[in-house]
């Protein structure tokens, strides 16, 4: 287990919920930092976005063919963000939009390391996770080349593997690892289907939730634990650790489940925060923490296609 240091006085070390990927060593060599220009409100160091070469990450990743399992994908109906989704066999998934980042390519995915959700964008292809599932914190490149399984249960992926192309991280990750900041956008693709936000549904981002008086929130938060193959789901009312953290006192979720959606709205329809920030998401499965969705991660969320 990785064991790092909490950077809060008064606090000692912390176990981050996420396993080091193991399969990620192809990826790193096709990723490149691409600088975008920012809403003069946000910080002045604009996200880092890592995409993968064409070439390379076709290779890597496993974009040149379609991953064996399901059937090929067929887009939801349009209307709400949510809507009701079946598997491409007819089955019911219960939260298509959620699902397990693994740390291998898409023709061979290997372990589950993290969790993820698909959100609503312009381009349709975005995944929020935790920025410390794909970057280090310590100013190298956010990797790609892994790939994400929306709605994973009982070990099966009913929509296939998609590859992750591209990594937004908001500076304060990505240079020093600021627990504030630990959130990150993906890119998610697969070469025979539609944009993933068509077949799954996606969740809408509730940005800036701490700081308008919302202690003692309601919330439904999911994560794929280590070793299991299906989701952990824990409902309970998030506090505010501080101005920038939100705090969950109900036991269940460990290692893996970093990423998770903590979900909050109508018919849990909206992300309040993900698993990650402080302890990167807590050093005991009885307490979890978030990040608040706040500037500098609205900031990475525009820049990598999003529209708010």
């Amino acid at each position: 287990m990785d064991v790092r240091t909490d950077t809060r006085p008064g606090h000692g070390p912390s176990f981050p919920r996420w396993r080091v990927p193991g399969l990620l060593g192809a990826a790193l060599a096709a990723s490149v930092g691409v600088a975008l220009a920012v809403p003069s409100w946000t910080p002045t160091a604009p996200p880092q976005v890592t995409t993968a070469a064409a070439a390379t990450a076709a290779a890597a990743a496993g974009t040149g063919a379609a991953p064996a399992g399901p059937a090929a994908v067929v887009p939801v109906a349009t209307g709400p963000s949510l809507p009701v989704v079946t598997a491409p066999d007819g089955t019911p998934v219960a939260r298509p939009a959620t699902g397990a980042l693994f740390d291998g390519p898409a023709e061979d995915p290997g372990d589950h390391f993290c969790s993820a959700s698909v959100v609503e964008s312009a381009t349709g292809d975005l995944v929020v996770t935790a920025a410390h599932c794909v970057a280090d914190g310590d100013g190298t490149p956010a990797r790609t080349g892994m790939s994400f399984a929306p709605g994973y249960d009982d070990g099966t992926a009913p929509f296939g593997y998609w590859t992750v192309t591209a990594a937004a991280v908001p500076p304060g990750w990505l240079e020093s690892g600021d627990p504030d900041s630990d959130v990150a956008f993906l890119t998610a693709s697969r070469p025979d289907a539609p944009p993933i936000q068509q077949v799954t549904g996606a969740y809408r981002l509730a940005f800036g939730a701490s700081g308008t008086g919302g202690d003692d929130t309601p919330v439904t938060a999911v994560g794929y634990n280590d070793g299991d193959e299906d989701a952990t789901t824990v409902s309970g009312t998030a506090g505010t650790l501080d101005e920038d953290q939100w705090q969950l006192d109900q036991p269940g979720l460990d290692q893996g489940s970093s990423g998770g959606p903590w979900l909050t709205g109508p018919d849990d329809s909206e992300i309040l925060a993900v698993t990650g920030g402080y302890q990167q998401g807590g050093d005991s499965p009885d307490v979890s923490y978030g990040a608040d969705l706040g500037p500098a991660v609205q900031s990475a969320y525009r820049s990598a296609g999003g529209t708010d």
